[in-house]
């Protein structure tokens, strides 16, 4: 992100800790840093005016809360989906596809062979996945929304293959990555951890 490419660690790290607060919650943040800090687990006496400096730079504050335009934008498309999939969920699922009624002819042709037997529709998680489907599959699974937009396209440029594998749940891989702390947002945190000093009588 180009954007946030100047951001120094501590202050990427408050950024990002931001973003996974507004995608969790799906609300605009509250402007009250010492309770803010809380839920960002940062210490209000180091951090607060680190927080309200990336408050200030990314966020707009409206009506006692910081909102982020992108933010927005994307937990309401997010929701809308979610409103789509519970609607045709409460009426038995996606609405079938209307069939033309075939010619006398071809029924005639098609009553001399057996009918073939209609192929199952692949699992959600067992077929390519769309670009929304892997961000909103990521905030399910607690992590921003850029992790399943990065995953999404790091398939789509790798021809849909994990290494030399074949895909074939992008669910579990998706899961299995962030078990191994692959995800972009995990790398980007640890990247910052401080290495752990070797003890003398191990040099």
């Amino acid at each position: 992100m180009l954007d946030t490419a100047h951001l120094e660690p501590l202050e990427d790290l408050v950024y990002r800790r931001l973003l996974d607060l507004y995608y969790s919650s799906e609300a605009p943040i509250p402007d009250d840093n010492q309770k803010l800090c809380k839920r960002l687990r940062l210490g209000f006496q180091e951090f607060s005016d680190l927080v309200s400096s990336v408050l200030s730079e990314f966020f707009f504050l409206e009506n006692g809360s910081w909102k982020h335009t992108r933010c927005e934008a994307e937990i309401a498309a997010y929701q809308r989906k979610k409103a789509v999939l519970s609607a045709n969920g409460s009426l038995g699922g996606r609405p079938k596809k209307s069939k033309s009624k075939p010619d006398a002819k071809q029924k005639k042709t098609k009553s001399l062979q057996p009918e073939p037997e209609p192929e199952p529709e692949p699992e959600p998680s067992k077929r390519k996945c769309t670009l929304d489907e892997a961000k909103a599959f990521a905030l399910e699974l607690g992590q921003p929304v850029s992790d399943g937009e990065a995953c999404f396209y790091k398939w789509e440029g790798n021809g849909w293959k994990n290494g030399t594998s074949s895909i074939k749940d992008w669910k579990a891989t998706m899961r299995s990555w962030k078990s191994s702390g692959y995800l972009p947002s995990q790398k980007s945190l640890f990247s910052m951890q401080p290495k752990k000093t070797k003890h003398a009588s191990c040099l």
